[in-house]
């Protein structure tokens, strides 16, 4: 009975995983930087209409003006991050 509880969590668990992933698309070509601030060293461009695995969204204040930050994953499987200028999506704020 608790193996059958354990397991139907662990598939309950992936299913919800499966379900938040989300992506970003971007409408025309940005960089990416390797963290969620302009200071950071850009790791790449993100090609224009090409859809991006999120996990989520800083938010980063900079002279008053609000900047939204998006954590995508990049094709070699490293994370980086694009603004709202030009790139959308509905994700979660990060942790």
């Amino acid at each position: 009975m608790f193996l059958a509880i354990i397991r139907l969590s662990i598939i309950f668990c992936i299913t919800l995983a499966v379900c938040e992933a989300t992506y970003v698309r971007c409408r025309q070509r940005v960089p990416i930087y390797s963290c969620a601030s302009m200071s950071c060293s850009v790791a790449g461009d993100a090609v224009a209409d090409d859809h991006y695995p999120c996990d989520c969204f800083k938010i980063e204040k900079v002279l008053g003006r609000r900047q939204t930050w998006f954590k995508i994953e990049l094709p070699n499987g490293h994370h980086g991050y694009v603004t709202d200028d030009h790139c959308s999506g509905d994700v979660p704020h990060c942790k």
